[in-house]
């Protein structure tokens, strides 16, 4: 078979959008440390948190590879700035991101996402390459999906090419065989077409496409308009 065999899908912003969904379990995070750790909540404001975080990139720019550590240890850190011994401050930042990783996961799926991925998992091989750190069992869709390779258990972002060549791995194709879906211009789009794959650029959220890159090839501004490119692929 040479035909398309895999589809790889990006997750925020591509099936959902993400923005919103990170504001609201941020305030879930908060609300839940100033119910239960009222005397931490003043160090855990987003501003210093922010500023922590950027602190940390800017330290060990490994951590974008794994947003879990990050935002944990930001929380943490922030906490020990505010006065807390270190084991307390990391103990609360656990927990607290429990908290928000579980409202993180509640998304509201871009119109039609789920019936796409629905209807093409009966005939491709589906995976997930994300940046992120969204949980598919969490959501709900993991058995929609073969596998989720993501940069905390891949250990580096898109879009270098580690993701691509583990997720043909995983599904025993070549990368002519393969297609990726995904929002994001330089680590989806422009990414997935110099590791050899086929690319979509799913453009949900209108963004501008950068002048200095080579404009895509194929695009679309609704996940069901995906079914009606899909024979381009199979020749």
């Amino acid at each position: 078979m040479t035909g398309l065999r895999l589809i790889t899908f990006d997750l925020d912003n591509t099936l959902w959008p993400v923005d919103e969904v990170i504001r609201q379990a941020e305030r879930t995070c908060s609300d839940w440390i100033a119910e239960r750790h009222p005397d931490a909540a003043s160090a855990l404001t987003a501003e210093r948190v922010r500023a922590v975080r950027d602190r940390l990139v800017r330290e060990r720019p490994a951590y974008l590879n794994n947003l879990t550590e990050l935002r944990r240890d930001a929380m943490a850190f922030a906490f020990i700035d505010g006065g807390f011994e270190e084991r307390e401050a990391r103990h609360i930042a656990a927990d607290a991101f429990l908290v928000f990783h579980e409202a993180r996961n509640r998304v509201t799926f871009f119109p039609g996402a789920l019936e796409v991925l629905e209807t093409l998992t009966d005939s491709y091989t589906l995976g997930a390459l994300s940046n992120g750190n969204a949980d598919l069992k969490q959501i709900g869709i993991a058995e929609l999906f073969a596998f989720h390779h993501s940069a905390e258990s891949i250990g580096i972002r898109k879009p270098e090419p580690d993701m691509f060549h583990a997720a043909l791995r995983t599904a025993g194709v070549k990368p002519h065989q393969a297609l990726h879906v995904g929002d994001h211009p330089v680590e989806d789009v422009d990414a997935a077409r110099r590791h050899g794959f086929h690319s979509v650029w799913a453009n949900l959220i209108d963004l501008s496409w950068p002048q200095d890159l080579d404009r895509p090839e194929h695009h679309i501004h609704h996940l069901r308009e995906l079914t009606d490119l899909l024979p381009l692929f199979d020749d």
